[in-house]
């Protein structure tokens, strides 16, 4: 094969299958957010004059309440790995981000990201698994939580259809998430699955999980039991900046809906990203959403207008912002060392 037929260490086929991905996933992405406004029974036009209302004023308080809530999101992931400061957590937040908001199933590309900083920094790869593990179960509580609190307003907004084809979601993450608490609460447990596992992995690679969730599950404990404060408090303050910048999107779309009902749309928001389809879940999170606050009597063009400009910041910002940091972070790492005279 020549060599311009291929990337170094990777073969033809790999890299034809990893295009055709992108390609597909953009496609995916540009057609659900050019679909938006039609899929809820509106129009660009009438989409656009209502984001045209909103000033520069009120984009500049937007931003502080968004990064105010990533600020606050840095706390947990402080608290998930001693050591790490709330600096370099907004750092490892934005730059992984960054990249999994653009690349098909980038989670996994920011994932490797954030390890190679966090080596840099000194950290050992056993300390960035338990990090992970932390910060991923929190995640998904978190996510979890809001939806149940969602769900107990379901008698008081009717709002069982806003959930929609979305409720098939419940099925394996509640599954996923039971089978996490289930090795947290038993060490036994924790190694039967693991042995479990290596079966199917060993036929690919060598795997040890009987003993490596037994460990991974005492460290997971020992940092939760001595941050958990922190953990809890630093994920509280987020999800309500969240629904702050949510709720204040609209505000200044002059877009009227409660809080209650916004909150509902929250829920959505956070079960659909609970599967990324497309990167940051982009187009399947704005239909989405869009539908079950326009099936809760939002007005469609300010509805989709209102979802628009909110992932406009928690998820088109992030690539830009995480972008900017990766370059400055990537520049400090060729810097040459400066030696004490």
């Amino acid at each position: 094969m020549n060599q311009r037929d291929k990337w170094p260490g990777v073969p033809m086929d790999r890299r034809r299958r990893r295009l055709l991905t992108s390609v597909l996933s953009v496609a995916l992405t540009a057609g659900l957010v050019v679909l938006l406004p039609r899929a809820v029974g509106a129009t660009w036009g009438q989409v656009g004059g209502v984001l045209g209302q909103v000033s520069v004023g009120e984009l500049a308080l937007l931003a502080v309440v968004w990064i105010s809530g990533l600020w606050a999101h840095s706390f947990v992931l402080a608290a998930s790995l001693p050591g790490l400061t709330k600096r370099r957590g907004l750092t490892l937040s934005l730059t992984g981000s960054a990249v999994a908001n653009v690349l098909p199933l980038g989670g996994a590309v920011g994932t490797a990201l954030n390890f190679a900083m966090v080596r840099r920094w000194g950290f050992s790869s056993a300390a960035f698994g338990g990090f992970l593990a932390v910060t991923t179960l929190l995640n998904v509580l978190s996510k979890l939580g809001v939806i149940a609190l969602a769900l107990g307003l379901v008698p008081l907004l009717h709002s069982a259809s806003a959930f929609g084809a979305g409720s098939l979601l419940f099925v394996p993450v509640p599954i996923a998430v039971l089978g996490g608490l289930w090795i947290l609460a038993d060490e036994r447990a924790a190694a039967r699955i693991g042995a479990a596992l290596d079966k199917p992995i060993g036929r690919f690679r060598r795997s040890d999980l009987r003993s490596q969730l037994p460990e991974l599950r005492r460290s997971i404990l020992g940092v939760v039991r001595a941050r958990w404060r922190p953990m809890t408090a630093g994920m509280i303050a987020y999800l309500a900046l969240q629904l702050a910048l949510l709720w204040m999107c609209f505000h200044a779309l002059q877009v009227p809906l409660g809080l209650l009902v916004l909150f509902t749309g929250l829920a959505v928001e956070r079960l659909l990203t609970l599967v990324p389809i497309t990167p940051g879940s982009a187009g399947v999170v704005e239909v989405g959403a869009t539908a079950a606050l326009v099936a809760l009597g939002g007005d469609p063009a300010g509805v989709a207008a209102g979802l628009l400009l909110f992932r406009g910041f928690t998820y088109l910002m992030e690539i830009p912002v995480g972008g900017v940091l990766l370059a400055v972070w990537s520049w400090l790492q060729r810097r040459p060392a400066v030696v004490a005279g």
